[in-house]
Parts: structure tokens; C-alpha cells; sequence
């Protein structure tokens, strides 16, 4: 956090008494080498003759805050400037520290009290646009960004930040400027070429909504993840947002290889089990424990491979998330476990694997998806008992149109408004049945075919086993129609039609370019071109649904 800048020769002091001058000038240069221990000798020695001394202060603080102690980095430069007039980058590191210790309003008016001292420090105006961020305010902080950046055009740190915020606001372009700009600073930050290449992708996406057949940004993003994993070859991350892109362009191979290094992450997306980890090999006697990670669109997603390795004659048993097996229970030749401790209890030796590591095992490619949909299915008993209660529509249509979960970017944004469903309302013979759960069923009120939809109360208990009533209902429907979320999944699962609604920059299992999945045989994907907009897709699904009503 020091504002200072490396200096490449050593001060040369005669032998004798130094004088603080000379100790603080000493210190800085073991400063400016990265010698922190070696600075605070000289930091130290000079408060030892003056404990007033405000430089000194200053750099122990900046110290301090390197090695993370911002408490004493905010105690030390409060002290400091009580024994000197308000310096800019005084406040500036003050301000850094309190929002490090998560007071944000603290750090601004630091933040501010310096701009107004110094209104050129570069590093004053990017350290309030990250706060500003925080805030929620990305177009006050991008304009803090641009200022820092016009008054210090080497400073990496603000290029990468302001990159990052530019992609958040949909602005690949611009980003990949930014990041560009960094690497010819830094070439060397692994990091940046992990920013540089998501945003090569989401191009690439672009491109292709843009009418485009193929495009060289994918093979320019996985080579930019390459740089990276050659800087930093444990960086798994990458690894595995390499995999991502991989997957997408189907080579599912190495990309579910690549993936894998998930397994290596500081917190991984699954809880490791104490016996050992599964890799495919045939054991008698034993029982294969795949355990499910991640959301809850994947463990149904994947939840097919279960089923598959069981008909392969291994002894599976599939350890969900709590509310989910009750719905896994259909998977045929599955034992469901309740807990981990049913294991114990059982005391037969078992090894384990994360669910989304299935493929590996199986060297599943686009082409050779197991034929197993329908592998789910809704209770019998269920589906008779909502049968009564769908109505006597001539066209049942079940929808979903938000995922419950905020985007990353809006150029990846699944939800859907409401109102884009308009041109379905005005085919005849439609009813919709509502699959959408939680805030988003407030925005019936406000469409001007909410008589068209029915709610059901189905599902109601959050704390319940999940689904056992919507898979029942989605069974008595003609049809599902859908943003990517787990309701598109579970109805592909049960083998319904289903037609899923896109984002120009959507994930990775949905492929590139195809309206197929082979994933799912009875669905069918519309996805958005370059112009993100949703009125398009609507347009085409209610076409294709025209044709179904024929």
C-alpha cells in the first residue's frame, strides 16, 4: 500500500552518527527493495530519538497495512498526523485501511479529506472508486476510475479494477482494453490473464449472437488461461475456467479434465469424504458414494450419471443436499443417502466422487450421452392428486422466468421479464402455470394476461423435500418454457418439453449455436443475438409454439 516508487542505488552515508534524515532515507530504500525488516530497523531507530516523528509514523503504518495489521496501520497514521499538518497520501492510506476494516463511510471521508488536500493523487481517487463499488454505485466509481487513470496511466491495479467493473457493466470491450493495458505494465500477473481471457469468451458469445459462425476469441481465451496457468501453475482457477470454455466448444475431454482441478480449490464447491477418492477402477465389494456439489439445477443435471454407473454393475449410492433425495430416489439402481452418517452406520468400505466428476469417469462426449431421459420421475400418487387442480386448458404451459439469483453480468443476465410472455397469451386455447417461486410472482400482478396464469401452491415448505410437487405438475403439462434455471433442468430430466430462453453470453452447457442439447433430447434452446434483447426469442418460441397447437 505504498505510495512510493523503487529506487535503483542505495544513499551512501559516511560512518558515524546518522542522522534522521539519513535513517529515514536508509529506510525507504530497503522500502522501495521490498526489505520490509530491514526498513524497520531504520523506522524504528529514528522513533526511538523523535516518538513524534511523523514520517516515521507514516511508513511504519504503510507497513503495517503490507502485512495486513490495518487496525495498527490506522492507530499509527492517526498518531502521525497529530504531529503535522493534513498530508494527502497520509489520508489516503488511512482511508485504505479503514475500508480494509470494513468501515467504508470512515474511509471515504479519509478518501475525500485527501482529494480535497491533493486533488492529482492517482491513488486517492482509485481507492474511492473501490469503495464506491462496494457501495453499489458502479457509474460514481467508474468515474473514479477514469480520473485516477488519466493522472497515473501505469497505475496496474486501477486498469485491472476498472476492467473488472466494465465487465460487470457489459462492456467487454472496454475491459479488454483495460486489460490489455495492465499485461504491458505487469506481464507477469497470472490474474490478469484469468480477467483478460473470461472476457475473451464472453466476445466470443457475442460474436456468435451477432450472426457470426465461429470465432477466434475462444482459442485466444483458453491460450490466455494457458499464459496464466504457465505463470502460476497451481493456480486452478484457471484450470478449471479453462475446462468451462473447453466444454462449451465441445471438447468435453479435457475440458471436463480441466474442470476437475475444482477439486484443488481453497474452498471447494463439494465436501471432501475421509475415504478415498474414486478414479473409475471396478471394486467389489465396495460402494462408490458420488456426492453432489454446487447448485441445484447441477445435481439434477448430473444426477443422470448415477444411474448409469449403477447399470455398469458398480454399487452407487448418491449423497444430495438436504431437501433433494426424495427427488433422486427415482434414479434407477441408486441407493439415496439421507447423511453422511448413514455410512457409518452401514460400515461397508466405500469410495467417493463429486458428482460433476462423473464424466471424467465416463469419458462422456456430446455424442455418446447415455440415452437414459426420462432418469427422474414424479411420484404417481402426486401427479394424479394436481391432475384436478391444472384445469381443463387446451394448452397448458408451465413457466419460470427468473433464476432467484442475481447475475454476474447483465450480458449473462437469465431473467426474463414477465411481460415478454405476452406474445404466448395471445395464442388461443393457452393457460400458464406457474412453476416461479419467491419475489418474481410479484410481477403477475402488473401483466396484462395475469388471468392467464395460475398459481399453485405447490411446494410450500422451503425446509421440505424440493420439487416432489412441481415434478407432479410438470407432468400434466403440455409444455415448459423457461429461463436457465433448475426448473428447465428438472423438466428435462422428467423427459417433458421444455424450451429454454438463453442470454447472448450463456453457460457452458448449453454449447454454441445449437437449439439442441444433448443433455436434455426433448428441449429445445432459443437464444439471444447480440442486441440482448428478449422480445426477439419470445417472438420465435411463440412461433414454435403455434405450430404445436396445429
Amino acid at each position: 500500500m505504498s505510495d512510493t516508487k523503487p529506487d535503483p542505488t542505495a544513499p551512501e552515508f559516511p560512518a558515524g552518527r546518522q542522522t534522521i534524515a539519513q535513517l529515514i532515507q536508509q529506510g525507504l530504500f530497503h522500502h522501495r527493495q521490498g526489505q520490509t525488516a530491514l526498513a524497520m530497523e531504520r523506522y524504528s531507530e529514528v522513533l526511538q530519538k523523535n516518538p513524534e516523528h511523523p514520517e516515521a509514523l507514516y511508513y511504519v503504518a504503510v507497513i503495517s497495512c503490507q502485512e495486513g495489521q490495518y487496525q495498527q496501520g490506522v492507530n499509527l497514521v492517526r498518531r502521525a498526523l497529530t504531529f503535522t499538518a493534513p498530508q494527502a497520501r497520509m489520508l489516503n492510506l488511512l482511508g485504505q485501511a479503514l475500508d480494509r476494516l470494513g468501515q467504508p463511510l470512515d474511509a471515504m471521508k479519509a478518501l475525500d479529506q485527501a482529494i480535497a488536500l491533493d486533488p492529482n493523487l492517482a491513488a486517492a481517487h482509485g481507492n474511492r472508486a473501490n469503495i464506491l463499488i462496494d457501495a453499489g454505485l458502479p457509474d460514481m466509481a467508474l468515474q473514479a476510475f477514469d480520473r485516477a487513470i488519466a493522472l497515473d496511466p501505469t497505475s496496474t491495479p486501477d486498469l485491472i479494477n476498472r476492467g473488472a467493473l466494465l465487465e460487470l457493466a457489459g462492456q467487454p470491450e472496454d475491459a479488454l482494453k483495460d486489460y490489455d493495458a495492465a499485461i504491458k505494465l505487469a506481464p507477469n500477473a497470472a490474474e490478469t490473464y484469468c480477467n483478460r481471457a473470461s472476457v475473451l469468451k464472453d466476445l466470443g458469445l457475442l460474436e456468435l449472437g451477432g450472426g457470426g459462425e465461429t470465432s477466434p476469441r475462444f482459442a485466444e481465451a483458453i491460450a490466455s488461461y494457458d499464459r496464466a496457468i504457465k505463470i502460476k501453475p497451481r493456480m486452478h482457477e484457471a484450470y478449471a475456467a479453462r475446462g468451462q470454455i473447453k466444454l462449451q466448444c465441445g471438447d468435453w475431454p479435457d475440458g471436463f479434465a480441466d474442470y476437475d482441478h475444482r477439486a484443488e480449490f481453497e474452498s471447494t464447491p463439494f465436501k471432501a469424504m475421509t475415504a478415498p477418492r474414486w478414479h473409475g477402477e471396478p471394486r467389489p465389494g465396495e460402494r462408490i458414494v458420488l456426492v453432489t456439489e454446487q447448485g441445484l439445477g447441477d445435481i439434477i443435471q448430473f444426477g443422470r450419471f448415477a444411474a448409469v454407473l449403477a447399470s455398469q454393475g458398480h454399487d452407487i449410492a448418491i449423497l444430495p443436499r438436504k431437501g433433494m433425495a426424495a427427488l433422486l430416489s427415482s434414479l434407477k439402481g441408486v441407493t439415496v443417502l439421507r447423511d453422511r452418517d448413514e455410512l457409518e452406520r452401514d460400515g461397508r468400505p466405500y469410495r467417493w466422487l463429486p458428482l460433476m466428476s462423473a464424466p471424467t469417469i465416463l469419458g462422456v462426449t456430446p455424442d455418446t450421452m447415455p440415452p437414459v431421459v426420462p432418469y427422474l420421475a414424479a411420484d404417481p400418487a402426486r401427479v394424479a392428486a394436481w391432475a384436478g387442480k391444472l384445469g381443463h386448458a387446451r394448452f397448458k404451459i408451465g413457466i419460470n422466468w427468473s433464476p432467484g439469483n442475481p447475475d454476474r453480468t447483465p450480458l449473462a443476465r437469465r431473467d426474463i421479464p414477465l411481460t415478454q410472455f405476452a406474445p404466448l397469451a395471445k395464442l388461443p386455447g393457452v393457460e400458464f402455470i406457474a412453476l416461479q417461486k419467491g419475489a418474481p410472482l410479484g410481477e403477475i400482478k402488473g401483466t396484462a394476461f395475469r388471468d392467464q396464469i395460475k398459481v399453485l401452491d405447490a411446494d410450500p415448505n422451503p425446509e421440505a423435500d424440493y420439487f416432489l410437487d412441481t415434478a407432479a405438475i410438470i407432468e400434466g403439462l403440455d409444455l415448459v418454457i423457461g429461463c436457465d434455471a433448475v426448473i428447465a433442468h428438472l423438466a428435462g430430466a422428467l423427459g417433458k418439453p421444455v424450451f429454454t430462453a438463453l442470454p447472448a453470453v450463456s453457460d457452458w452447457r448449453w454449447m454454441l449455436g445449437r437449439d439442441d442439447s444433448p443433455w436434455y433430447p426433448t428441449m429445445r434452446l432459443f437464444r439471444q443475438d447480440a442486441s440482448h434483447q428478449w422480445s426477439p426469442v419470445f417472438e420465435r418460441i411463440a412461433a414454435a409454439v403455434k405450430q404445436r397447437l396445429v
